[in-house]
């Protein structure tokens, strides 16, 4: 049982570069994986492994662009959809501990 609890605790717990990414996004607005990778001194790999998380999440949103290249720019949701999110998540993480429990 412990061993699920655990898995269940960390698949909520975000990396503190998600956090900064999220941030970064929520400041400045639309930016490339490598703009972010730049600011945040991150390795662009890292940043789209992050940003693949945190678009999974919904926490994140992409958008294709073309300007002179074609590539995709990434933008923060409001913090407000994200608080539910994270409360959405939350719950059902309860209710997979409740039923570990049983």
């Amino acid at each position: 049982m412990l061993d699920n609890v655990n898995k269940l605790l960390r698949s909520m717990i975000f990396h503190a570069s998600e956090v900064e990414i999220y941030k970064l996004l929520l400041q400045r607005g639309e930016m490339t994986a490598s703009e972010i990778a730049r600011e945040l001194k991150l390795s662009t790999r890292i940043v789209r492994t992050r940003l693949k998380r945190l678009l999974n999440e919904g926490i994140v949103r992409r958008k294709l662009v073309q300007r002179g290249w074609i590539g995709y720019v990434y933008f923060a949701e409001k913090p407000e959809k994200v608080a539910e999110i994270i409360k959405r998540r939350l719950a059902r993480t309860i209710h997979a501990i409740d039923e570990i429990k049983e």
